[in-house]
């Protein structure tokens, strides 16, 4: 009986280790439709996390990057952090660096070009959605900014504090529609990035 207690828990003790370096990868699966691109290198880049931003925390994952080729690109690791594709800088401009969550066991699908796009995980989606929000509310935001500056220069302060006042609101529904969207993720690596952007409301 005492062997085959023994065989069973070196049987569960072999399972365990096997089981842990069977953790689920990531794919990133890419395309671009410029064409000058192929033959260039697209780089992830860790960005921001427990470590706070900046050189330390992209050293305590790492940098990697693969050639686009035929339009396309990959890549491939185990882990969960938020990272930053961007192209080589010398032929960065014209495209838009994309941020995405590395989901273990998921496909990520992205497209890099002047407006660049991700999902196919439930937290990419979340970030795309926010992508496109925050497109579109600074498309309003940014040229009232721009009449509000001009208001003051001119002396009308009636008009400046009503626009004001109207900006303040329109960012305020912004920030609570952000929110609701951490919320409906809960705890992750896309969730604590908007809160830390947007706060967690009251």
């Amino acid at each position: 009986m005492k062997k085959i207690l023994l065989a069973l828990g070196l049987i569960i003790a072999l399972c365990s280790v096997s089981c842990g370096s069977d953790e689920k990868e990531f794919v990133i699966k890419g395309t671009t439709g410029q064409e000058r691109l192929n033959g260039w290198r697209v780089f992830l880049v860790p960005y921001g996390g427990p470590l706070g931003y900046g050189p330390e925390y992209e050293d305590s994952i790492g940098v990697d990057s693969v050639v686009i080729e035929n339009g396309q690109f990959e890549f491939r690791g185990k882990g969960e952090f938020l990272g930053k594709l961007t192209m080589d800088k010398h032929v960065r401009y014209g495209t838009q660096d994309l941020l995405v969550v590395t989901e273990n066991g998921g496909v990520i699908n992205v497209v890099i070009d002047s407006l660049s796009s991700g999902g196919g995980t439930p937290q990419n989606d979340a970030l795309q959605k926010w992508k496109e929000m925050k497109q579109a509310h600074d498309a309003i935001s940014g040229p009232q900014s721009v009449r509000l500056y001009y208001l003051r220069q001119q002396g009308d302060t009636a008009a400046a504090k009503a626009l004001t006042d109207s900006l303040r609101v329109f960012n305020e529904q912004f920030a609570d529609e952000v929110r609701d969207i951490a919320k409906i993720l809960g705890k992750g690596t896309a969730h604590d990035l908007l809160i830390r952007l947007y706060g967690a409301g009251e």
